[in-house]
């Protein structure tokens, strides 16, 4: 691989993967809408679907570059792939407690809706990124060995291609957490 990508190799990787990218983006919002518009605490539902989209992407997207960059650099072995995969928790969890108590904070504030419980604002978040990032990090593991196998940066087209995968995982996760704690 070369060491300093082209602006031309770097735009001939990029454009494939970001329209994967803004496709599946698409289709995980109509799948959204279709699955969580029946609920009757749709209200507070959409209080938390943003900020997850956000923290997946936020927490998946620097994984995937320091996989990348120790595939790059030669440093890639399981002991540094497992603080990886250990840190993203972490981050993750810390994270989706934060979105629930404001997601709790902002239901009493504004709505005053009283359908799910507390307790169940603070977990829908937490189940969710954690049952995503269960099919994000082995999926951007082997994107970016993949990628960087055939030459290609990892880089420059595993995240636009996570941002789809994840955010349709992520949709699809967060409407079984749903039905697994019984929303309403």
């Amino acid at each position: 691989m070369e060491t300093h990508d082209t602006k031309g190799k770097i735009v001939k990787e990029t454009f494939p993967a970001e329209v994967v990218s803004i496709v599946g983006d698409i289709l995980a919002g109509i799948v959204l809408i279709i699955l969580i518009l029946p609920f009757k605490s749709f209200l507070i539902l959409i209080l938390i679907i943003p900020p997850l989209l956000s923290l997946r992407g936020n927490i998946t997207a620097p994984f995937i570059a320091r996989t990348a960059r120790d595939l790059v650099i030669g440093e890639f072995d399981l002991r540094s792939w497992i603080e990886n995969v250990f840190a993203t928790y972490c981050l993750s969890l810390i994270t989706a407690i934060l979105i629930g108590f404001i997601s709790l904070i902002l239901n009493f504030l504004f709505f005053k809706i009283l359908i799910i419980t507390g307790a169940l604002i603070i977990l829908l978040p937490v189940i969710s990124i954690n049952l995503t990032l269960l099919f994000s990090i082995p999926i951007s593991t082997f994107l970016n060995y993949f990628t960087f196998k055939y030459g290609l940066n990892p880089n420059n087209i595993v995240n636009p291609i996570m941002t789809a995968i994840g955010d349709f995982s992520m949709v699809l996760c967060f409407y079984l957490t749903l039905l697994i704690l019984g929303v309403p």
